[in-house]
């Protein structure tokens, strides 16, 4: 499952770096083209312009032949509002030819032969009016070389300007196309790389919801099998403790017979009622662990610190008895089962007064922190980042090999033999660590021989 969906993560990455990629490529050529019509854009008004300057130039000599011939004084006024219009119209051929040196470098002589045109133009209607000679004036035939001279250095300009008009209008074109093109490119393979990766997605769904639904049979059988191991346990707790009371109460009753002050019957029978005694103690620790599975409700808060008190007061007599020392920290206050708890503690702090070296006092240390999660890295790497409150109960008792950690916390498992002098039945620290669980805590063991034992239990911080 994780390798499929890092499949579909690294697809949809790499569809998005392709997208991104040919994106970025686009908004090149999209600003390329942009570019390029500007260009265009600008040679055309250029080229009006040009067109507009030769225009009035014409104009110019129309009205003053006209003048010269009629000397109306109306042709003398349609000069002077050409005259005018020239001026504009040279100001925006400077501006749109600055940037090109050559158009330019055209453009002052342009400039010059038109004010010359201009003077020309002046002297002519001069003359016109003051000469009585009925000739045409030299200034005539100057000023129409002096149009001829600009008309030809329009049409040079204009041969530029549409050299470069074609020129850039085929770069447009070009990148028109380069930019569909690409637009093209990128709707196919986004569409193709999505509609795969859809696919594999909805392919994948069918398979998680398939294996959705085997899951919730196999929990409905999970509930089912585990309402029958509770009435199971149930049954055999309430069925085995009546044979276990007629056991000890036969047993006590062959104590009082005659015979039963014989050395060897009062053994054999004493063996009996401890054997029933010890058996009635892990029908009830069975109980006890089928109980802890079973939801209690809703979680309280729980002050652990009057917890562990309690603990301790009905620990009282084998703490005397064992003359042990409790050295205890103030602990955190937690959401949880405060049943739980209390046999949480109470099982450590057992275990703690059983498991004694001779002629060594008894010393338990119960202390609280908040860690990162460090310690829980043989876990799940995730804990490290996290953080729990650290109840650490630590004795120093026999102690045990760290090569048994892993069979310490199963059910019916003992590091003692039934012969040994220490009492446990293999069932304490199976209870400890389903309490953990209920806790979405975690319990980590560590011991020496001869030395002691710790014990740490990780309750995640809300």
């Amino acid at each position: 499952m994780k390798k499929k969906f890092r499949v579909i993560i690294s697809g949809f990455v790499i569809s998005f770096v392709i997208m991104a990629a040919l994106s970025i490529y686009s908004l090149k050529q999209f600003g390329a083209l942009r570019d390029y019509s500007n260009q265009v854009d600008h040679t055309n008004r250029v080229i009006t312009q040009l067109y507009r300057l030769e225009s009035l130039l014409k104009e110019l000599d129309i009205k003053e032949r006209g003048y010269m011939l009629t000397h109306d004084s109306t042709y003398v006024q349609e000069l002077m509002q050409a005259s005018r219009h020239i001026q504009p119209t040279i100001d925006n051929v400077k501006v749109l030819t600055k940037d090109n040196e050559v158009q330019a470098k055209t453009f002052v002589l342009l400039r010059s032969s038109i004010a010359l045109r201009l003077s020309d133009i002046k002297d002519n209607l001069r003359y016109a009016d003051t000469s009585k000679n009925p000739g045409i004036s030299p200034y005539y035939f100057q000023g129409r070389e002096r149009k001829l001279e600009s008309i030809s250095f329009i049409g040079q300009m204009l041969k530029r300007e549409d050299k470069m008009l074609r020129e850039k209008f085929e770069s447009k074109r070009y990148y028109q196309q380069i930019a569909s093109n690409t637009l093209i490119y990128l709707l196919v393979v986004f569409g193709l790389v999505t509609q795969a990766l859809f696919l594999l997605m909805i392919k994948e769904l069918r398979i998680r919801l398939s294996a959705q639904e085997e899951l919730q049979t196999k929990l409905v059988d999970l509930k089912r099998s585990h309402a029958e191991l509770e009435q199971i346990a149930f049954a055999a707790s309430h069925d085995l403790q009546e044979p276990l009371r007629k056991i000890r109460i036969f047993s006590n009753r062959l104590l009082m017979l005659k015979d039963a002050e014989n050395p060897e019957i009062k053994d054999t029978v004493d063996r009996i009622s401890a054997s029933a005694g010890r058996m009635q103690e892990l029908i009830d620790d069975m109980v006890n662990l089928t109980s802890l599975i079973k939801e209690e409700g809703e979680k309280e808060p729980v002050d652990l610190n009057a917890t562990l008190k309690n603990v301790l007061t009905e620990l009282d007599e084998g703490i005397k008895e064992q003359n042990a020392v409790i050295h205890r920290e103030v602990l955190p206050e937690l959401r949880g089962y405060p049943r739980q708890f209390y046999i949480l503690f109470k099982s450590l702090l057992d275990n703690s007064l059983k498991f004694t070296r001779d002629d060594v006092q008894p010393v338990i240390a119960v202390r609280a922190d908040k860690v990162a999660g460090d310690e829980l890295t043989h876990i799940s790497k995730d804990l490290a980042s996290k953080l729990f409150y650290r109840i650490t109960i630590s004795d120093n008792g026999i102690g045990f090999d760290n090569q048994f950690i892993s069979k310490m916390f199963q059910i019916f498992q003992r590091l003692h033999t039934q012969q040994s002098e220490f009492e446990g039945k293999g069932i304490g620290l199976a209870i400890c660590q389903r309490i953990m669980v209920n806790h979405e805590g975690y319990i980590v063991a560590n011991g020496h021989p001869d030395v002691g034992a710790t014990f740490k239990l990780f309750f995640p911080v809300q």
